[in-house]
């Protein structure tokens, strides 16, 4: 296991760890402390994340995660925002409303991708292909690394894509929702 690969690891122990002590501490002055190192570690994950995000498939699947969590947090704030017309309050103007229903469809969305990729990275058969290696590629600011294996466009990380600079003949079994190998096995060269 690589330094990213614990890194990432790492990252949902230490959100759920944070979220208990949140919830646990009453003294202000041991909340504070608790909420500085939550912003100091949650200021090294994104750098971290910034910089190797592509580093291992436990990234890749934490990045995800974490969307599919940020979409419920963006439902649970439209759905408390949609609520606001409601005993009491005056009635939402129809460009408020508008807001918040994109919030909530947006929300959804980021749901809806991530829990589908998910779901279909580790639910369905994963897609075995065997070939050798061609056209490997890089595109965007933040570099996705693809590659062809067998005629088919798969994406790698990066310890995977330089291993496979070389071009060799492998084995690889690909998630069919983020289309990331995540197992290979090197046959031949």
């Amino acid at each position: 296991m690589t330094f990213a690969e614990f890194v990432a690891v790492c990252f949902w122990p230490v959100v759920i760890l944070f979220a208990i002590l949140f919830v646990i501490v009453k003294e202000q002055a041991v909340f504070r402390f608790v909420a500085v190192w939550a912003v100091g570690i949650g200021i090294l994950y994104l750098g971290l994340w910034v910089f190797y995000s592509q580093s291992s498939i436990i990234a890749v699947v934490d990045a995800y995660v974490l969307a599919g969590v940020l979409g419920f947090a963006i439902i649970r704030h439209g759905y408390d925002r949609w609520g606001k017309d409601k005993r009491g309050h005056s009635p939402q103007p129809w460009k408020e409303r508008l807001a918040v229903i994109g919030l909530l469809v947006i929300g959804a969305g980021l749901v809806w991708t991530s829990a589908s990729t998910l779901f279909s990275d580790f639910f369905r058969p994963r897609l075995v292909l065997e070939g050798r290696v061609d056209s490997l590629r890089t595109r965007g600011r933040r570099p996705e690394h693809f590659a062809n294996i067998a005629g088919r466009t798969v994406k790698v990380t990066t310890p995977v894509y330089e291993r496979l600079k070389f071009k060799p003949y492998v084995r690889a079994e690909v998630g069919q929702g983020s289309n990331y190998v995540f197992e290979i096995e090197y046959l031949a060269n």
